[in-house]
Parts: structure tokens; C-alpha cells; sequence
């Protein structure tokens, strides 16, 4: 199922959100807030795309009634695997040359942003534009994510995953995100994107808000899914040879990498700039860390 709102022209920007029984789990509020988000954009270079999951909870109807008078806005419902598999999804039927993720709960970070990023892109054209994340708490309060460097790839995922536009074309050359990975698909995309060498711009600009909460707050889950990362990405190396799962678990929670292994990724024939800084930044947090023994796990 799939219903469409008339648009002249292709966008330049198509965010997308992924939706299941939002009922159900009472957040159609907080699904309104996106909607209202969207509507103070104003701005007629992006479209709206919410892929529903088929939702069985009446979701798709009180989809449906908000929508309908919501310009730019796309509604599709088709089942899907999870929630990276909705992403992915949504990335087809996006008809923008930036994709931008926000999820369910979450909201842009202020009413001009788009417009802001859609000036920058139409005259840089970058590969992705990253930006900062504003952090919302129960009593009102907000902070902003300063920890924004692309470094810090081989670590972490280096900005939240609703605050960078990519290249839908990209997106689709990586072959999107990979659904084996429930909580790390989104670092497991921007790992690829910078070993393959894509060139990215940063925005001082926060370009989302969102929530404190979900399963990326489990700390051990994401261990674990970046764990299962790195496993993948690491195969075939010599220094990896003999590291399980559990290895690079702990090296998740100790924050920093044997440093046999990231040297190899630095000397690798036709590793990126980008992957270079990152190895060589990796190296020296693991030479600092290797003599703080109070991290150890």
C-alpha cells in the first residue's frame, strides 16, 4: 500500500522514517511532533517518506488521516525485517539526491534546518553533510553532542545516524544498510562509507533532536552488534586471525583496538585518507590507554 501527495519536480532531500504499531506502543504523539516538525520546514526542495512496516494496530490508518493534508509527504506500508530493512526500503522509493533517516520519536532541530542544509548542498555536492545532534531530556532541558569527528570511525560511530544527508546514489552503491546488524547497521554503513573512500563536509549545525532512549541505551547490545561489526570488517586480516567475537566485544568496552591490528589497517594497500587518520588516531589511543590499567574489563 502506498499513497503519495502531488510534488513538482524531484526533491533534493528525502528524509525518512520508519514506522511500526505505533499505537500499540503509545507513541502516536510523539509520531505527531515528526509530522508537525516536517510541516514548519517550509521547505519545497524536500519530501517526506514514512515507511510503515504493516502495521497490524490501526497505525497505518492514523498514518493515513495525518498525512493527508501533509504537502511533499509519501506513505507506504509493505512488510519488512526491522528496522534498517524499513530504511532501506524507504531509500527505494526516495526520489531525493540526499537521504536523511529520522526516526519515530525524534524531531528535527529547528524549523530552518533544512533549507540551511539544502543551500550547502546545492553548491558543494559533498558525498554526505554531517551535522551535530541536539539531545532532549524529560524536564526540558536539551544538550548538543559535541563528539563529531570522523576519527573516530574505528571506535564508534563518529555523529547520530539522523544527522548526516548521503548521497542517495551512494547509499545505494554500499548496498545500504546491512540487516544483519539490529542496533549497528547505521556505524556499520558509515565504516564502509569512508574505507570506500567518499568524500563528507561538516555542518556546525545541530540537524536533529531526539530522545535519550531505545535499544542503543544497552550498552551491552551495542557492544555486541559492534562487535559482530568489526568481525566483518576485519576478516582476512593477519592480526585477526585469532580474535573471537567476545575480543572485539572487549575492545568495545575498553574503548581502543589491539595495536597490531590497527596498524595493519593503516598499511593496508589502498586504504582512504580517511581510514589513514582514523588508524593513526586508533593507534594513539591505544598507546594512551594501554597505560591506564583502571579500564581494564
Amino acid at each position: 500500500m502506498s499513497s503519495s501527495a502531488d510534488s513538482s519536480g524531484a526533491p533534493l532531500i528525502s528524509v525518512i522514517t520508519a514506522t511500526y504499531n505505533l499505537l500499540s506502543q503509545d507513541r502516536q504523539e510523539s509520531f505527531r511532533e515528526v509530522i508537525d516538525c516536517m510541516a514548519r520546514q517550509t521547505c519545497d526542495r524536500a519530501e517526506h517518506i514514512i515507511q510503515d512496516g504493516a502495521s497490524t494496530d490501526g497505525t497505518v490508518s492514523f498514518l493515513q488521516d495525518l498525512t493527508a493534508d501533509a504537502p511533499r509527504t509519501r506513505l507506504f506500508s509493505e512488510p519488512d525485517s526491522g528496522l534498517y530493512d524499513a530504511m532501506n526500503k524507504g531509500a527505494q522509493a526516495a526520489r531525493g539526491e540526499y537521504l536523511l533517516f529520522l526516526n519515530s520519536d525524534d524531531s528535527l532541530a529547528s524549523d530552518d534546518i533544512l533549507n540551511r542544509v539544502a543551500d550547502r548542498l546545492e553548491v558543494t555536492r559533498p558525498d554526505f553533510l554531517y551535522g551535530s545532534t541536539l539531545r532532549r531530556y524529560e524536564d526540558g532541558s536539551e544538550s548538543r553532542e559535541k563528539r563529531m569527528s570522523l576519527t573516530a570511525i574505528l571506535q564508534r560511530m563518529p555523529f547520530c545516524h539522523n544527522s548526516v544527508l548521503l548521497k542517495r546514489d551512494v547509499f545505494m552503491a554500499l548496498g545500504g544498510h546491512d540487516t544483519q546488524f539490529r542496533v549497528a547497521a547505521d556505524y556499520d554503513l558509515m565504516l564502509r562509507l569512508l574505507t570506500e573512500g567518499y568524500q563528507g563536509e561538516r555542518t556546525d549545525d545541530p540537524i536533529s533532536m531526539f530522545w535519550g532512549r531505545g535499544v542503543t541505551n544497552d550498552v551491552v547490545v551495542t557492544a555486541e552488534d559492534y562487535a559482530r561489526v568489526w568481525v566483518k570488517y576485519y576478516d582476512g586480516f593477519k592480526a585477526a586471525r585469532d580474535l573471537s567475537q567476545q575480543d572485539f566485544f572487549r575492545f568495545y568496552r575498553r574503548g581502543h583496538m589491539p595495536a597490531p591490528l590497527i596498524l595493519e589497517r593503516l598499511l593496508k594497500p589502498g586504504t582512504s585518507d580517511a581510514i589513514k587518520a582514523a588508524a593513526r588516531h586508533s593507534l594513539w589511543k591505544t598507546t594512551r590507554r594501554s597505560v591506564q590499567f583502571w579500564r581494564s574489563f
